[in-house]
């Protein structure tokens, strides 16, 4: 192979991998609901403003402990099922059985 051929095989890897990643990130925007934290819902009624904040709160806390703490290290900290079994002193398995079951 020649530089040339190097070159244009190297152009078109990055631009195949630029095409698939905006597909993926499209895909994405389309399923994803934002979670912005100053965000505010109208109630059912339409009367009252109620922060997303509190309805995470409020959620999490109907949780069991272990669930509770597996979700915000993975979900709100982006942390990975590894670290987190190893913070928790349990098994990757355990973190993902967790999640799974809930």
């Amino acid at each position: 192979m020649q530089d040339g051929e190097i070159v244009a095989y190297i152009i078109k890897g990055i631009k195949n991998e630029y095409i698939r990643l905006s597909k993926k990130y499209s895909t994405i925007q389309k399923h994803e609901i934002p979670l912005v934290e100053d965000m505010q819902i109208m109630d059912y009624n339409g009367e009252e403003e109620i922060e997303v904040g509190v309805i995470v709160d409020e959620a999490l806390n109907c949780l069991t402990e272990l669930l509770r703490d597996v979700i915000i290290k993975i979900i709100l900290q982006d942390k990975r099922e590894k670290d987190v079994a190893a913070e928790l002193s349990i098994s990757r398995q355990a973190v993902n059985k967790t999640k799974k079951e809930h």
